[in-house]
């Protein structure tokens, strides 16, 4: 009976602790429905800030649970803002008189250089209003800065510092370890340039490879320099001569060199702030971030639910073989959307938002067979982001007309075959000995306990060749050039947006409202709606996910170290080159350039 008792206690105690937690998460969700409402309403003198450390990506991942960011330590979930979003809210604050104004800050810059681009040249449209557009950090990186610099004024951190020193990428050469740990990588590969998989085969870097790199590295900062160069009033020799010269300026030497406009401490940039907005003073100045004022300028965004349609299809990530389409491009997933697109009456064009090094041969050859057949009834814009390289370019081939940025990665019209094998590792390091019966010669060809022998190097090469030919043909006839013309521009080799442009792999710079315009303009279209795919598939489920969550972090007190967080993401990273077998179309890995 005390037995009986003592279990009955314990099931009444968990289930009053288990409604105590629903309770919580319920409470959980109605304050951050009441939160959000607050945050979408905006005082009159209000400043939009603009947090450029902050992720700004092309789509939204169409499963909510990918929204919850493992690698942070409380598991922070948050809805990603779109560039699109972005850049429609800051057209949006240039014509709301509530907004006075734009502040810039973030030493770090959270999104990669096109859209980074993307947002300065948006901000730089703004100005048009006659509103202020003020910068002020504490230190300032090189690439904030470069986004900064459109600012009317730049303040800094009278301790403060500018970096200033030129570009540099890089990427790890895994020969020896894989050496010392019985991996040998089986690699066919067709491109003077292709270089993917040149880390897993050599321990320092081709003359081949170091050459696009360096030619791409100061394409993006020549740009970059000019950029800065109109903006501040310098020449682009000068900022020559400090990123060789002095590389990291003080406060008074970057202001001296009219980097900066004054020095400040934070109390002193937040009365000028009050002050340029017209805010009551002894007041703290009324800022709105730019993800919440995002909600806003969509809330007050016109519908037109019986205008045509003009559909954005958003391929970011590794394309891959299957139908995944919420963290990468699944070839089946993705032609099927496709097919859907091209057989809907409403949709009256469609733009491709791509933003992808590539990944499967086969998979992007799935993708440009509905493509082409998407083509040719109704008109296909690219728009390339940060990358559309290899496999990211072979699916761009078919568009009627290509829209880059200058700071785009692309071309990388290459091919490799690469699997890896573990004999070594097995037999020497963990005593293992691998048998096999073989009914045919090579029955076991791809075995991961043996490398290839003549016959199947020279299978697979024919298979590579003949994949690359293919690839060149399908390049050739979407941009209207021979097969020689593609092959003496491909091999492989990575192109910044600005020399793409000069060899005919794209047509015109701009960003993704250059190509909703220009597909606007192909249909006739002045009135229509824009659709987004892949669809997301329950937004309601991630707001209960992000309560649920954040609830269960506040409850439990889960965190992670910074340790535990840099391990996941090499874990990432590691699984992601060891999962890159078969037949690829893409580009090398660039490391971050910084």
């Amino acid at each position: 009976m005390k037995r009986f008792f003592s279990t009955l206690l314990a099931v009444l105690v968990g289930l009053l602790l288990f409604n105590l937690f629903i309770f919580m998460c319920f409470v959980s969700l109605i304050g951050a429905a009441l939160v959000e409402t607050q945050e979408q309403s905006l005082q009159e003198h209000s400043i939009l800030r603009i947090d450029l450390s902050e992720h700004i990506s092309d789509r939204i991942p169409a499963d909510p649970s990918d929204w919850v960011d493992f690698t942070s330590g409380d598991f922070a979930i948050k809805k990603p803002l779109t560039l699109r979003a972005a850049t429609e809210a800051i057209r949006h604050a240039a014509d709301d008189p509530s907004i006075e104004g734009i502040l810039l800050q973030g030493n770090t810059l959270g999104m990669g250089l096109a859209n980074a681009d993307e947002i300065r040249e948006a901000i730089l449209a703004f100005k048009e209003s006659g509103k202020f557009v003020y910068a002020y950090e504490d230190s300032y990186g090189q690439l904030p800065y470069f986004v900064a610099s459109v600012a009317d004024s730049i303040f800094l951190n009278p301790l403060g510092e500018v970096e200033w020193r030129g570009l540099a990428s890089g990427a790890l050469y895994m020969k020896r370890a894989f050496e010392k740990f019985g991996i040998e990588p089986q690699v066919v590969r067709h491109g003077k340039y292709k270089s993917a998989v040149e880390p897993f085969l050599d321990d320092q870097m081709s003359p081949a490879n170091r050459e696009q790199t360096l030619q791409y590295l100061g394409s993006i900062w020549n740009y970059i320099t000019r950029k800065v160069a109109e903006s501040r009033a310098l020449t682009p020799d000068a900022l020559g001569q400090i990123a060789n010269q002095k590389i990291l300026l003080l406060a008074k030497e970057a202001q001296e060199a009219n980097l900066v406009d004054a020095t400040l401490y934070r109390d002193q940039m937040d009365s000028l702030l009050v002050n340029a907005a017209g805010s009551p003073q002894n007041k703290a100045p009324r800022l709105i971030e730019l993800r919440e004022y995002a909600k806003i300028a969509r809330r007050d965004a016109p519908l037109n639910p019986d205008a045509d349609a003009i559909a954005i299809l958003y391929a970011e990530g590794t394309i891959v073989d299957g139908d995944e389409t919420s963290k990468e491009i699944g070839g089946n997933g993705y032609a099927e959307i496709i097919s859907k697109l091209r057989k809907d009456s409403t949709i009256k064009a469609v733009v491709l938002r791509v933003n992808s090094p590539g990944g499967s041969a086969l998979a992007s050859e799935i993708m440009w067979r509905e493509l082409e057949r998407l083509r040719q009834t109704k008109p296909l814009i690219v728009s390339m982001g940060d990358y559309a390289a290899s496999g990211g370019y072979f699916i761009s081939a078919p568009a009627s007309y290509i829209v880059a940025n200058p700071l785009t990665l692309t071309g990388s019209i290459g091919v490799f075959g690469l699997f890896f094998t573990y004999g070594k590792l097995a037999k020497d390091m963990l005593g293992l000995t691998p048998q096999v019966v073989r009914t045919n010669a090579h029955s076991d060809m791809g075995s991961n306990f043996r490398p290839l022998d003549e016959q199947e190097r020279a299978t697979i090469t024919a298979a590579i060749e003949h994949t690359y030919s293919v690839f060149i043909d399908h390049v050739a006839t979407g941009r209207n050039k021979s097969t020689a013309e593609v092959d003496s521009i491909g091999q492989g080799r990575v192109w910044s947006g600005i020399d793409a442009k000069n060899i005919a792999l794209v047509d015109e710079f701009g960003g993704l409202d250059r190509a909703i315009e220009i597909a606007a303009e192909r249909v006739g279209l002045d009135n229509y709606r824009l659709k987004s795919y892949p669809k997301i598939q329950d937004e309601g489920l991630a707001k209960f996910l992000d309560m649920f969550v954040q609830a269960t972090v506040r409850v439990l007190g889960v965190k992670t170290s910074s340790v535990e967080q840099q391990l996941v993401r090499l874990d990432r990273e590691v699984r992601k080159i060891l999962g890159q077998q078969g037949i690829m179309a893409r580009m090398p890995y660039v490391g971050p350039i910084k």
